[in-house]
């Protein structure tokens, strides 16, 4: 089975960078990866800002496999791990999210 990314990309505003980072790091990508399939997370930040000045992360979830990805984004972990971040930093975070598959590995 192929693994699969689950890429979260963030835009937090910078009054908030602080905390969230702290929460991400300390609570929320911790809580993620003790879901099953999930194998590793690399957390980036991005060297431009968003046209706001929002600061712009990207979080790379690697899972073991497709089905895997959708038990996860189906379960009720993932809609309170959601809620969570909604209920913590939702005037100042916004997300969007996208599941990858490898078409080709070169290197």
């Amino acid at each position: 089975m192929k693994p699969v990314l689950y890429v979260v990309t963030l835009e937090v505003h910078p009054e908030a960078e602080h905390d969230w980072l702290l929460w991400m790091q300390g609570l929320h990508i911790p809580e993620v990866l003790c879901e099953p399939g999930f194998v590793r997370c690399r957390l980036w930040k991005d060297t431009v800002k968003a046209p706001d000045d929002w600061v712009r992360y990207v979080v790379q979830y690697e899972l073991t496999g497709q089905d895997a990805v959708e038990q996860y984004v189906a379960s009720d972990a993932a809609k309170r791990l959601r809620a969570d971040g909604v209920t913590r930093f939702g005037e100042v975070m916004r997300a969007s999210r996208a599941i990858l598959t490898e078409v080709a590995s070169f290197g």
